[in-house]
């Protein structure tokens, strides 16, 4: 989360995935049980951490143009699995996922996903990278455990398979050992 922002949570900001991580828990707290809190809870998602506003969907131009942009809120890479790690803010990458993984049938959310990622490769000269597949899979996952199980099941999820393990992430760089 850049200095500018406060954090979603109440605490002090933790930054990297463990401060995503709160953040999830904070919005799943706030979410009313039941089927509309559980979409209120993907909106919030979807427009603090991945830029998408739902409401502009009918501007298309607009709404890609945000896709692509900053979100609101941005945790960078610390405690991130470097796996899933392509930019500075692997979090966005991921919640736009979880989100289509929300909203669209199984197949046509994989072929946004592949779609995003075939216009990356031409955007950005031919670069195709993995681990923004490999965020985009586990979000699309994601998203269909919460439109099974509600928000409470995310921050779980996100611990699991997109943080590094505790004791890996509490290792500072320049202090890890190569064998």
């Amino acid at each position: 989360m850049t200095k500018s922002q406060k954090p979603a949570h109440a605490g002090a900001a933790l930054g990297g995935v463990e401060e995503f991580i709160a953040t999830i828990e904070a919005m799943a707290a706030r979410a009313a049980p039941g089927r509309a809190g559980t979409r209120a809870f993907i909106r919030e998602l979807g427009a603090a951490c991945a830029y998408i506003r739902m409401e502009d969907i009918r501007h298309p131009l607009r709404f890609l143009r945000q896709m692509a942009g900053q979100p609101p809120l941005r945790f960078g890479t610390r405690g991130f699995n470097p796996a899933m790690v392509d930019d500075q803010n692997p979090a966005r990458h991921y919640s736009a996922f979880v989100v289509v993984g929300y909203w669209l049938p199984g197949l046509l959310a994989w072929l946004v996903l592949y779609g995003w990622e075939i216009a990356g490769f031409v955007r950005y000269g031919g670069m195709w990278s993995a681990n923004d597949v490999r965020a985009g899979k586990a979000g699309l996952r994601h998203g269909r455990a919460v439109q099974r199980q509600g928000p409470h099941v995310l921050p779980q999820l996100v611990q699991r398979d997109l943080a590094l393990p505790r004791e890996a992430s509490a290792t500072p760089p320049h202090e890890a050992t190569i064998s």
